[in-house]
């Protein structure tokens, strides 16, 4: 049995990322920035389907005193590092100096308190860390983020890259694009979608013609689960784990119609104007994935009726 420690469980990842591993039947330790009865709506449920099956901890990643106690107390074999501050990520109002101080800063006490140990680390990346482009986004590429977001994920993969390094600490990271599943947040876009569509109800969309790389939430923590294993190869590497698809979003939309058997009339796309800086096409290389790590998603039509029209609430945990 692995000792995973997981921050930013609160998170739709986090969330399924914790699912996964005690599923696995690892001990997982829940680390939340403040303690549980503090949170409420779509976070609180969250916390409440891994009541019971997973230890939380309340901790204060930018306190390095707290970060080593952690460390030491709990003798991670994983560290799954999604925490992060992500508010406004679309938007070039994000607080750059919140996003060094919260995604960056921390990473010199995690890595401190892991040197000499026996802990790889797999942290959460963005496919903000490059420019949109037509082309599929690549590993090897040279990343120019378009966001202010952008910018404090690629720094977080370069000090994560330093001190792997310098503390030899086995180190991934995971460039994830739009995945999707349950309990993700209700008002973004496919949940709005999904419920108009179940009531009957017409839905005010843009022209919707921007294309994204979709991913199901099963395919994403089989990815991670492949980053694991990949550890032991090399000191640090990088990896897009998403589809390889560049799917027009009202493709996705109708498809989601369809498998659900609802009227597509009440998708009304061109009742919106599309969104300020809205870039037309975002999509990942996953071909570095599927050659080291011998990982291949789903086709997207499985994904969806598993991931996205499942029940909302989630199975009951069972090892596998």
């Amino acid at each position: 049995m692995a000792t995973v420690v997981l921050t930013g469980v609160t998170s739709f990842v986090g969330l399924h990322l914790a699912l996964d591993h005690v599923r696995r039947g690892n001990r997982v330790i829940a680390v939340t920035s403040k303690a549980r009865s503090a949170y409420d709506g779509i976070r609180a449920r969250r916390l409440n389907a891994i009541a019971g099956h997973v230890e939380f901890v309340a901790a204060d990643l930018t306190d390095r005193a707290a970060v080593l106690a952690l460390v030491q107390r709990t003798q991670p074999t994983l560290w799954l590092h999604h925490a992060g501050f992500a508010d406004a990520y679309a938007s070039l109002d994000y607080d750059l100096a919140k996003g060094f101080a919260v995604n960056v800063a921390p990473l010199s006490h995690l890595y401190e308190a892991l040197a000499g140990g026996a802990c790889g680390v797999v942290v959460t990346g963005s496919s903000a860390e490059y420019s949109a482009s037509d082309e599929a986004n690549d590993e090897g590429e040279v990343c120019w983020p378009d966001s202010p977001y952008g910018i404090a994920k690629l720094a977080e993969t370069l000090r994560a890259r330093q001190l792997a390094e310098r503390h030899h600490v086995p180190t991934r990271v995971a460039r994830l694009y739009i995945p999707f599943g349950p309990l993700d947040h209700p008002d973004k876009l496919l949940a709005q979608v999904i419920a108009g569509l179940r009531e009957g109800r017409p839905i005010d969309l843009s022209p919707c013609n921007q294309k994204r790389d979709f991913l199901g939430v099963a395919d994403l923590c089989a990815g991670y689960r492949a980053l694991d294993q990949d550890l032991a190869r090399d000191i640090f590497d990088v990896f897009n784990i998403c589809s390889g698809r560049a799917v027009e979003l009202r493709e996705f939309l109708l498809s989601i119609a369809v498998r659900m058997k609802a009227d597509p009339a009440l998708l009304g796309f061109g009742k919106r104007a599309m969104r300020q800086g809205e870039a037309a096409v975002s999509f990942g290389s996953n071909a570095k994935a599927k050659r080291l790590l011998s990982w291949t998603p789903t086709d997207l039509a499985t994904a969806i009726d598993r991931d996205l029209l499942a029940p909302a609430d989630l199975p009951a945990i069972s090892a596998v």
